[in-house]
């Protein structure tokens, strides 16, 4: 198996603090034949510099230095120089375990899948393992990311290169929250079953700078518009995933209120407020058809009666979270 070349690749803009940990893992992996491709998406910190001195390290970095265009586009362009016969992606401010490489390629080649996924999304507040594997048809895989029962990301997962190239399959340049997403629900257009595992191989490292973790209204729309360009490329579909789609949507309501409270800006966002406010209240239906567990349920009727204290109730959860993973962050 050692013969197989597989390109990891890494985009990188301002995490300067997690860089050199991140590549540094890729490098020490079990599986040698590998290229590290890192593409700096035009850094404002120390970053360039970095990634540079790593490459003087490691014959088997490639560095790429670009003007600032977004996620998909960094990636995009770790495609264009990929040489690997499959490739897998790690952000610039996670790390992975030693067997990252191996255990993905083992768990395609093995089940003879062109993708293959980590169904669950780690951290430090979760690193449950297990060995165990499975094939799954990719509706019901399709499904199982829009309810969240595999993780969106594109990190965590590898892809047969041919099968990306023959598709045409690359990020959407105008997409940058929402990206992953629709990267793989195109990607699952294009094959019948897919290698599901659930070892812990990735940490996702809680960096409070990330997109993910400051709220905009701007990326949430983003996340919204990226939805439906999904839904516009199905060549798949059935009464369970359009029901899954429509649930994830939902969500965005309850996403939108959090943020605007958390952010303490529900003065300037007064109409959005109101409006993702009467959204959520409107569709509460389709909470009820798709969830199957009474403590869910319940959430949101929590939720439609008093939107206002249970997004406060998150804010409070999520700053207290941050406050515990804050020695995390710095290495």
């Amino acid at each position: 198996m050692q013969n197989i070349l597989v390109s990891v690749i890494v985009p990188i803009y301002n995490v300067g603090r997690f860089v050199d940990k991140c590549v540094r893992s890729v490098m020490k992996q079990d599986y040698h034949n590998i290229e590290i491709i890192l593409v700096d998406d035009g850094s404002t910190d120390d970053c360039p510099e970095i990634i540079d001195e790593l490459a003087k390290e490691d014959s088997r970095i490639i560095v790429i230095h670009k003007e600032n265009k977004g996620v998909s586009s960094a990636r995009n362009e770790g495609i264009k120089y990929a040489n690997g016969e499959y490739i897998t992606f790690v952000d610039g401010d996670d790390w992975i375990e030693r067997n990252y490489i191996s255990y993905f390629l083992n768990l395609v080649i093995q089940n003879n899948c062109e993708i293959g996924m980590n169904k669950n999304h780690y951290s430090s507040e979760n690193n449950i393992s297990y060995d165990s594997c499975c094939v799954v048809k990719s509706e019901k895989v399709i499904e199982w990311i829009y309810l969240g029962d595999i993780f969106v990301a594109v990190w965590n997962k590898i892809y047969k290169t041919d099968f990306l190239k023959k598709n045409g399959l690359i990020f959407n340049n105008e997409i940058w929250y929402g990206e992953g997403m629709l990267f793989n629900i195109e990607c699952l257009q294009f094959v019948d079953k897919v290698a599901i595992g659930e070892k812990c191989v990735y940490h996702q490292i809680p960096n409070p700078n990330s997109a993910m973790r400051n709220f905009s209204l701007k990326s949430n729309l983003c996340g919204i518009k990226s939805l439906d360009i999904q839904k516009s490329l199905w060549k798949k579909s059935n009464e369970l995933i359009e029901d899954a789609w429509e649930y994830h949507k939902y969500n965005f309501n309850r996403s939108i209120i959090e943020g605007v409270v958390r952010s303490d800006s529900i003065l300037e966002n007064k109409s959005i407020y109101k409006k993702y406010v009467h959204k959520l209240r409107k569709e509460i239906h389709i909470a009820f058809k798709v969830e199957r567990k009474i403590k869910k349920k319940i959430y949101w009727v929590c939720y439609y009666i008093c939107p206002f204290l249970m997004a406060m109730r998150a804010a409070k959860k999520y700053d207290k979270t941050l406050l515990n993973l804050r020695p995390f962050t710095i290495f």
